[in-house]
């Protein structure tokens, strides 16, 4: 039919590409068998156990290239394994420790890492708003900002404001608002004075020479479980309580010195915290103290043998010197009514008894007040007669 002879070229064309490919593929077998053949040390491996493995190498191969290449672009050198953190640094006039000002200017600055810090540092900060401790146990705190700050374990960055103690634990509230309010909206040159680089926590002061002398003067805190009965201490008065003086010997631990041991001491009623402050126990007042009893975290303190023995002996000179006293002060008296003996004596006469004149005396002093009695019935004008007889009567 015109349709089957059509499709004749169709037909040879197809045969002859199976053909040439069935050839192709015969020729490459008989090669690599051939090449097989040649290499004794090599084991028998198929065609397509050889194409297999060479791929598997071949993707790994470049697998490995390309995590080596990540690798290398996340893994900075070393200036750059710590990225950079920056603050904005406050502009405008600052306080500085001398208490004057200067202006400075603000703009965004390299954080500074807390291990970096030395002490007595100046830095320039800012007062953090709301985070203010004004009713902290340990004393009225307030934070700054600083620029300052720490790595983390997984190295990011972790901002460390500076704490600032602006009074004791028992100053004035209206001071310590007044304080707070100068420092307040403003730059304030900051002094390092305590680091921590474990605890990741910052102390500053206002004054390079407050910051020198607080650290010359503290010294470590010892346990107070290491005191001893009857250990002398040298200890400073914190606080002053009804019940007694707390005092802080330098240890974890304050003391207590007992209101009655400073009454047994002084022999006498001590009125709570007045009575203590009129025997000289007053706040910041040093004294030395002995160990009484530390058990149960509370540690009870005593006068030592020493002032015990001075009070005794100002307690005996006190009452040798009120009985000099009272024995001057009868001898006076005793001197007094002798000398009065003596002058009564002499003159014979007692000086308390009434004065006693004659019944004829009488009689004469009352007839001179009866010369000198002013009659109303018998017409003499006292006031005419004395005119008359210094010539003016009759004008």
């Amino acid at each position: 039919s015109p349709l089957t002879h059509s499709l004749l070229p169709l037909r040879k064309k197809a045969t002859i590409m199976i053909v040439k490919n069935a050839c192709s593929i015969l020729i490459l077998s008989g090669l690599a068998l051939n090449s097989l053949a040649f290499s004794p040390t090599t084991p028998t491996t198929s065609l397509t156990q050889l194409s297999a493995s060479t791929s598997t190498s071949t993707l790994k191969a470049a697998s490995n290239t390309i995590e080596e290449e990540e690798a290398a672009n996340l893994s900075p050198s070393g200036d750059e394994k710590v990225k950079n953190c920056y603050w904005e640094s406050p502009e405008g006039m600052c306080r500085m420790e001398t208490g004057d000002f200067r202006p400075v200017i603000g703009g965004w600055k390299q954080r500074l890492q807390l291990k970096d810090l030395e002490v007595g540092q100046m830095l320039i900060g800012e007062k953090i708003s709301n985070a203010d401790l004004l009713e902290a146990k340990t004393g009225p705190k307030i934070f700054f900002e600083g620029g300052v700050g720490r790595i983390d374990a997984k190295g990011n960055w972790q901002m460390v404001s500076g704490m600032l103690r602006v009074g004791k634990s028992f100053a004035k509230p209206s001071v310590v608002r007044k304080k707070v309010q100068k420092l307040t909206g403003k730059p304030v040159e900051l002094i390092v004075h305590k680091i921590s680089v474990a605890t990741g926590t910052l102390e500053v002061k206002l004054s390079s020479v407050d910051s020198k002398e607080i650290l010359e003067k503290e010294t470590p805190k010892v346990p107070a479980s290491t005191l001893k009965v009857g250990q002398e201490l040298v200890g400073k008065i914190v606080q002053l309580r009804p019940y007694g003086c707390l005092v802080d010997v330098g240890a974890n631990r304050l003391g207590l010195l007992h209101i009655q041991r400073v009454a047994d001491l002084f022999e006498r009623y001590i009125d709570k915290e007045d009575g203590l402050g009129e025997v000289g126990l007053e706040r910041g007042a040093s004294i030395k103290v002995a160990v009484k009893s530390n058990e149960k975290k509370k540690l009870f303190l005593d006068f030592i043998q020493e002032t015990k023995d001075l009070a005794v002996e100002e307690a005996a000179a006190k009452k040798k010197q009120k009985e000099e006293w009272a024995a001057a002060a009868a001898a006076a008296a005793l001197n007094f009514e002798t000398i009065k003996e003596v002058v009564e004596e002499s003159s014979g006469e007692d000086s308390s008894a009434p004065v006693e004149i004659s019944d004829d005396e009488a009689s004469m002093w009352a007839a001179y007040a009866d010369d000198y009695a002013d009659d109303d019935g018998d017409g003499y004008d006292e006031d005419a007669d004395i005119e008359d007889s210094l010539g003016i009567g009759s004008y």
